[in-house]
């Protein structure tokens, strides 16, 4: 077997998710330019005006596929990478996309309170920051020590990137912090892993059809 099938068998949901993020950031370049407003409104970036406006609920999710530029897109995949197998590893493969939908979905509503245009994967990965650090701090007392450092890297870290959004211009903080309350939120309330039972392989399948009903609304908006 490959490295990559390997890869994929192990972590299906982040390497899964990190294609569909490139493939995605390739339409951009193919359209126009990923630094486009232009383009990256007509692919589905999250605008205010639209979504509030026009009730284009849709981008609340798309935006979390999009990217603007190279850079932002290679921090947000590698942030991903290392976060989403964490996840995956802690969660499961299943409730780890669940994740990740629900709380671009939080950090897209939080951004609707400032008028900008946003893209980007980061308010579902610091989601799943908030969801990791939640649930390690609700279970704590079953941590080994590998996972009391894990969790205190996780508090640093999240501290650290949250004040960056703060103190950066261009960045989109709401989104960050909407994404990690999200997490913060559905984290606490999550059962150790094994059970879960059915309803998580439930809401992975409600995620992967929210993903594409809002793919193809994009879709039918910009052909």
């Amino acid at each position: 077997m490959s490295a990559s099938a390997t890869l994929f068998r192990t972590y299906p949901a982040t390497v899964s998710l990190l294609i569909l993020i490139a493939s995605v950031f390739l339409l951009e370049v193919l359209a126009g330019g990923s630094t486009s407003v232009q383009v990256l409104i007509g692919l589905g970036a999250n605008d205010p005006r639209r979504v509030v406006g026009q009730g284009e609920w849709w981008r609340m999710l798309t935006a979390a596929f999009l990217h603007i530029g190279v850079i932002h897109l290679l921090v947000n995949s590698w942030a991903l990478w290392q976060i989403g197998r964490l996840s995956e590893s802690t969660f499961g493969s299943a409730l780890t996309l669940s994740l990740f939908v629900f709380t671009a979905l939080t950090g897209s509503a939080l951004t609707l309170l400032q008028p900008k245009v946003s893209a980007g994967a980061s308010g579902a990965i610091f989601g799943l920051v908030g969801a990791l650090v939640s649930f390690f701090l609700r279970h704590r007392e079953r941590l080994t020590s590998t996972g009391k450092r894990i969790l205190t890297d996780l508090l640093v870290w999240s501290a650290v990137l949250m004040l960056f959004s703060f103190v950066m211009p261009g960045i989109d903080w709401l989104g960050h912090l909407g994404g990690f309350l999200g997490g913060v939120a559905v984290g606490w309330a999550l059962p150790l892993r094994g059970r879960g039972g059915g309803w998580t392989r439930g809401l992975a399948a409600a995620s992967v059809g929210a993903i594409v009903l809002v793919i193809v609304m994009a879709a039918s908006r910009f052909l």
